[in-house]
C-alpha cells in the first residue's frame, strides 16, 4: 500500500512533538514545584494577649452570654489541634518584655517604650503606636501601619477581620523557602482592652486557619504545620478602680519627677492602662518605700531588689506578709524563705519539693522544679520571674514592681479619662496567673506548659525569623553589656560581646548598601545638640527644635569579626568626640558610597555624666 508523503511528513513531526514534550515532562518531574519551593511548612502565629484559659474552654465548648445578653455557643480549635498548654509570661506580663523574651532577642531599654534610662537619668518616651520592636521587625507578616495599630482601639473587631484575610493571602502568595513562617496579630490585645467578645474572634480565626491549611493541603499533598502562641492573657476585669500611686507617695513627702535627684525623688513610667506599676527610685529609699506601698490600696504583692545585693529579692503582700528569694545564677536555681507570713504561698511547695528531694543543703531548688509544682498556682513561676524582672527582663530594670489586685489598673489621667467615653474590658502586667498564663497550641505534635524563657528551645529556637537588616537602613549605639544579654545568638554581632570591651561604646549601622563594597567602608556622620523645647520657644517664639552646630566625622576601619554580616558593620566611639553630660543629641550619617537618601540615615540620643552616648 502506498502512503501520501504528506501524511508521512505529518507524522514524523508528530511523533517528534510527542518526543520532545515526554523530554519535557520528565525534566520536569526532577524540579521541585515551584509552589513547593515557596510555601514553607509551618506557620507560626504570635496573637497578643490571647489566655490560656480563653483557648481551653473554646476546645471544651462553651455557652456563655455576650455584651448583648444573647446566649452564644461556640467550640474552635478542637478539631486538627492537640490540647492546649500554658505559655508563662514575664513580669511584668507585657507584650514588648514578653515577645523579646519569646524569639530571643536582646533586652529592651525598658518594660515599655516608655521607660526611666539610668545613665541618662531620665525618663523616655517612644511613642507605642507609631514605633517598632525588634521582634514586630522580625515577623515575615504583620500589618506595619500606625493608622492600623490605632484603628484597634476604635474599630476592633474589622481591625481583626483585615488582619485575618491579609495573612491568609499573603501565606498564599509567599515566595519565602523558608521552613517557618511568622505572623503577628496585634488587634487580639487592643479589642480584648475594648471589651470585644474573643471567644467569637477566636473562633472566627479557627475557621479561616482550616480553609487555609485545606487549601495548603490540596496545592502542597501535605498538611500545613500551625503553631500558636501568645505573650501573655488578659484579665478580662473590666475597667478597673485608678490607683491613687501618685497622691499616695505625695502625701508621704516623695516627689514624682522625670529624674532621680533628690533622695525622695520617685519616677513612675507610665503607658497606657496596666495591672502593675514600676518605680525607680535612690536605693536608700527602697526598703520604706516597699513597706510603704504595701499599704496602698489596690496592691496585690511588690517586689524589689534588695539595695546591694545583685540576687537577692525582697516579696511582699498587702497583708505585710514577706519574704525574700534569692538566686544561684551559676545553677538557676531559686530558695524561697518566708520570713514574716508567706506573701506568694509558697510554703506547699517548699514541702512538695523536699519530699522529692530537690532542695539541696541551702535549700535551693532548680528553677525547672519550681515551674513544675507553681504552674497551676496563683503565682506561676514566681521565683524566677521575679528575678529576672528586677535584673534582666530590660536594660533599665524597676527598683520596685508591683501586681494590682483584680479591679485596680494603673493609668495616666487623661489615658483613663478617655477609657470612660468607651466599654473597657480588661489589662495586664500582673504577676497572677490570670494576667501571665498565655497559651501554646500545635496542629502537628503534643504541647507542654512552658515559659517564654523556654519556649524557644521547644521549637528550634524559632529560626528563619526575617533578618530586616539585610533589607533596610538603620544605625544605634550598642555595648556588649547589652549584647550579653541577648538569649538566642543569631548574628555575628550578638557573638561579638566576647571580642570587645563591655563598657566601650559602638555604632552599629546596617545597610544593603555595604555588600556592594569592601569591609572598611567609611560613614560619615554629624552631630548636633537639641535645644530643649523651652529654649525654642524663648529663643524663636515658635513650636519645634532646633540643633546648635554639629560636629562633622568620618567613622573608618569598622571592627573586624570573622563572621560579620556584609550588610552590618560596627564602628568604634571616636577619642575626639566632644559631647555634653545629659544632653539630647541628633546623629545624621550617610555612607559616602551611596549618594542617594536610601544610604542616609538619623537618630536622637542622650548622653551620661560623663557625656558618653546613652545605648540603652
Amino acid at each position: 500500500m502506498n502512503t501520501s508523503p504528506n501524511i508521512t511528513k505529518s507524522a514524523r513531526h508528530s511523533r517528534a512533538a510527542s518526543q520532545t514534550i515526554l523530554l519535557l515532562l520528565a525534566t520536569l518531574l526532577t524540579i521541585p514545584s515551584l509552589s513547593a519551593l515557596g510555601a514553607p511548612r509551618r506557620l507560626v502565629l504570635a496573637l497578643d494577649s490571647i489566655a490560656y484559659r480563653d483557648v481551653k474552654a473554646l476546645q471544651e465548648g462553651i455557652t456563655y452570654k455576650d455584651r448583648h445578653g444573647k446566649l452564644c455557643q461556640l467550640q474552635g480549635f478542637h478539631q486538627g489541634y492537640f490540647p492546649v498548654s500554658r505559655l508563662v509570661s514575664t513580669f511584668p506580663s507585657a507584650s514588648d518584655v514578653a515577645w523579646t523574651e519569646i524569639f530571643g532577642n536582646r533586652p529592651l531599654p525598658g518594660y515599655q517604650r516608655t521607660y526611666f534610662s539610668i545613665a541618662a537619668n531620665q525618663e523616655i518616651w517612644m511613642n507605642g503606636v507609631t514605633s517598632s520592636m525588634e521582634y514586630e521587625k522580625q515577623m515575615t507578616w504583620r500589618v506595619n501601619s500606625s493608622v492600623h495599630n490605632a484603628m484597634g482601639y476604635v474599630r476592633p473587631r474589622k481591625t481583626f477581620q483585615y488582619e485575618a484575610d491579609k495573612l491568609v493571602e499573603d501565606f498564599l502568595n509567599t515566595t519565602s523557602p523558608d521552613a517557618n513562617y511568622y505572623a503577628y496579630f496585634v488587634s487580639t490585645d487592643s479589642a480584648q482592652h475594648m471589651a470585644c467578645d474573643i471567644f467569637t474572634m477566636l473562633a472566627t480565626l479557627d475557621k479561616k486557619l482550616t480553609e487555609l491549611r485545606a487549601r495548603y493541603l490540596a496545592r502542597e499533598g501535605r498538611e500545613l504545620e500551625v503553631l500558636i502562641l501568645s505573650d501573655h492573657a488578659n484579665n478580662h476585669t473590666g475597667a478597673g478602680q485608678r490607683v491613687q500611686i501618685r497622691s499616695y507617695l505625695k502625701k508621704a513627702g516623695y516627689r514624682i519627677t522625670k529624674s532621680l535627684l533628690q533622695p525622695k525623688d520617685v519616677v513612675l513610667p507610665t503607658a497606657g492602662i496596666e495591672s502593675w506599676v514600676e518605680l525607680h527610685n535612690q536605693p536608700a529609699e527602697t526598703e520604706q518605700l516597699v513597706e510603704l506601698l504595701s499599704h496602698l490600696q489596690g496592691v496585690d504583692v511588690l517586689s524589689a531588689q534588695i539595695p546591694g545585693e545583685t540576687n537577692r529579692f525582697i516579696v511582699m503582700n498587702s497583708k505585710g506578709e514577706r519574704a525574700s528569694i534569692a538566686w544561684d545564677t551559676a545553677n538557676n536555681s531559686f530558695r524561697y524563705a518566708p520570713e514574716s507570713g508567706d506573701p506568694l504561698n509558697y510554703r506547699p511547695v517548699l514541702v512538695t519539693l523536699a519530699q522529692k528531694g530537690q532542695l539541696d543543703v541551702n535549700g535551693y531548688a532548680a528553677s525547672d522544679a519550681w515551674m513544675a509544682e507553681t504552674l497551676p498556682l496563683r503565682y506561676p513561676l514566681a521565683l524566677e520571674r521575679i528575678a529576672w524582672g528586677h535584673t534582666r527582663a530590660a536594660l533599665n530594670p524597676a527598683t520596685i514592681l508591683i501586681s494590682l489586685n483584680d479591679g485596680y489598673v494603673h493609668a495616666d489621667w487623661l489615658v483613663r479619662a478617655a477609657s470612660r467615653l468607651a466599654r473597657f474590658g480588661g489589662t495586664h502586667g500582673g504577676l497572677d496567673d490570670l494576667d501571665s498564663n498565655g497559651m501554646l497550641l500545635s496542629s502537628f505534635a503534643p504541647t507542654q506548659d512552658t515559659s517564654t524563657r523556654r519556649v524557644a528551645s521547644c521549637y528550634g529556637g524559632f529560626a528563619g525569623l526575617r533578618e530586616y537588616r539585610t533589607n533596610e537602613l538603620g544605625a544605634e549605639w550598642i555595648t556588649a553589656k547589652a549584647q550579653a544579654l541577648t538569649l538566642l545568638p543569631r548574628g555575628s554581632l550578638d557573638w561579638g560581646k566576647y571580642t570587645f570591651s563591655g563598657d566601650q561604646v559602638f555604632l552599629h549601622v546596617w545597610t544593603p548598601g555595604f555588600s556592594q563594597h569592601n569591609r572598611n567602608a567609611s560613614v560619615e556622620v554629624r552631630l548636633g545638640k537639641v535645644l530643649p523645647l523651652s529654649n525654642v520657644l524663648t529663643l524663636w517664639g515658635c513650636l519645634g527644635t532646633i540643633q546648635t552646630r554639629k560636629q562633622h566625622l568620618m567613622l573608618k576601619s569598622p571592627v573586624a569579626f570573622s563572621t560579620t554580616s556584609t550588610c552590618e558593620h560596627l564602628y568604634p566611639l571616636p577619642p575626639d568626640l566632644l559631647l555634653e553630660p545629659h544632653q539630647t543629641y541628633q546623629l545624621s550619617g550617610r555612607i559616602p558610597a551611596q549618594t542617594n537618601a536610601v544610604g542616609r540615615f538619623k537618630f536622637t540620643f542622650r548622653t551620661d555624666d560623663r557625656g558618653q552616648p546613652v545605648p540603652y
